[in-house]
């Protein structure tokens, strides 16, 4: 238990960065004689001295000087955080969990149509590698690569996916391969050991054991960042990179397209009460899913 309260430290705080108790009386409302009050009571509870009167100006003793610069700080965050409630309150908001690459490269361009017709609602994405545990992680809904099966969830699926290689308009100078034989003789980046190129080279009928320039990377930000950047030819999906592709920072190699056996879904924990403001961004997300599903 703290030996003393909160108030008699907000207190503290003003008087000593005012230099006067009556100076803090005014900032806070009250009497001269509450102030020191407060003091004398915070003092006895500490057993030491904080204050020192030189002249008509109160002065800060040597251990009032070190709680100030310790406590200004806590104060500080905990006035942001009431201010954080009271403004979450006010405005309905929402907790977003995804992939790091879902957010990045199809979420986060599309977002701003959702804010223009939803002004009144915060969206709050948390991006990570991870799954997002719903309720521990106070999330309202997660965007999830997978299955579609996860324990104490329910999960909507929100649309399919295509595998097929891309890499950047100026890689290797411009000289690409012709067909997917010839891919060995160039650099491969890979993400979760190459499950992507696997499934996309049985389609192929090329043996990607062979790949002898291998780039590992550990999420598809990462790889896609690298294959924008020329340093080599990945397979990606088609929801990452066709913003990308239309934009030409990268460039579809060859005609094979294989179907992705993960997809998208919307998830949320089984029996969640959703609000208004969820409800309205799952709506938005179903739209925009049949949208892209489309083009």
């Amino acid at each position: 238990m703290l030996p003393t309260s909160l108030n008699s430290l907000v207190t503290f705080e003003a008087a000593a960065r005012l230099k006067s108790y009556s100076q803090a009386a005014l900032e806070l409302h009250i009497t001269h004689s509450a102030i020191s009050q407060q003091m004398r009571l915070l003092e006895e509870s500490l057993g030491l001295a904080l204050f020192e009167r030189k002249g008509r100006q109160m002065q800060l003793t040597p251990e009032g000087v070190q709680l100030l610069k310790q406590i200004q700080p806590a104060l500080r965050q905990i006035a942001r955080a009431l201010v954080q409630v009271k403004s979450e309150q006010r405005t309905p908001a929402i907790h977003v969990a995804t992939l790091q690459s879902f957010a990045t490269f199809w979420l986060l361009p599309r977002l701003g149509q959702f804010q223009s017709k939803h002004p009144d609602i915060l969206v709050h994405i948390h991006a990570s590698l991870g799954l997002v545990n719903l309720d521990r992680q106070h999330m309202d809904i997660a965007i999830r690569f997978g299955l579609g099966q996860w324990e104490g969830c329910d999960a909507e699926k929100l649309f399919d996916d295509q595998l097929y290689p891309v890499c950047s308009p100026d890689f290797n100078g411009g000289r690409m391969p012709s067909s997917p034989k010839q891919l060995g003789h160039y650099r491969i980046l890979c993400v979760e050991n190459g499950r992507e190129w696997q499934r996309w080279g049985q389609l192929a009928q090329i043996d990607i054991d062979n790949f002898k320039h291998e780039s590992h990377l550990s999420d598809s930000n990462l790889m896609l960042t690298a294959a924008k950047a020329g340093q080599g030819i990945a397979v990606a999906r088609h929801s990452l990179v066709a913003a990308e592709i239309a934009a030409g920072n990268l460039i579809r190699l060859f005609d094979v397209i294989a179907p992705s056996d993960y997809h998208y879904y919307l998830v949320t924990t089984t029996g969640s009460k959703k609000s208004a403001a969820l409800l309205a961004f799952e709506t938005w997300l179903r739209e925009q899913a049949l949208l892209f599903a489309r083009m």
